[in-house]
């Protein structure tokens, strides 16, 4: 893997998604092993995230629906057009810790996790210095 991988080389599929008008308690098994999910809406666009801190700051606890709690607009990448030292730099930007890809209709088609981009640290800063 290097920093000019394509996302679509490297992203995690398939992936699982939640719907606004979910309640946290039927996406709640879903945190035990992962920190969030995208949202999508009725074309199966990616309209945000939800993740465990949004859940925390649920007013209604379990009851509250995803579309109350989920942070949105999204912040997506292309499959096609990014390369992980973008991804890298947007993750930064943004402080996330996971990013949606999304295809031309924005249809979720995978995701690319942190834990990725930290393994490639040392290339990373090898690819941004040289």
């Amino acid at each position: 893997m290097s920093p000019t991988s394509k996302l679509m080389d490297v992203m995690s599929r398939p992936v699982q998604v939640a719907t606004p008008d979910q309640r946290l308690s039927e996406i709640d098994a879903f945190f035990a092993s992962h920190s969030g999910l995208p949202v999508v809406d009725n074309e199966s666009r990616c309209i945000g995230v939800v993740s465990k801190k949004d859940k925390a700051k649920a007013t209604n606890g379990m009851e509250s629906t995803v579309g109350e709690v989920m942070s949105s607009p999204a912040i997506t990448l292309t499959h096609q057009k990014t390369v992980l030292a973008e991804a890298a730099a947007l993750m930064l930007k943004e402080k996330v810790h996971r990013i949606p890809v999304v295809n031309e209709q924005q249809h979720v088609i995978g995701k690319i996790f942190r834990i990725v981009i930290a393994s490639l640290i040392p290339v990373l800063h090898c690819y941004i210095f040289a």
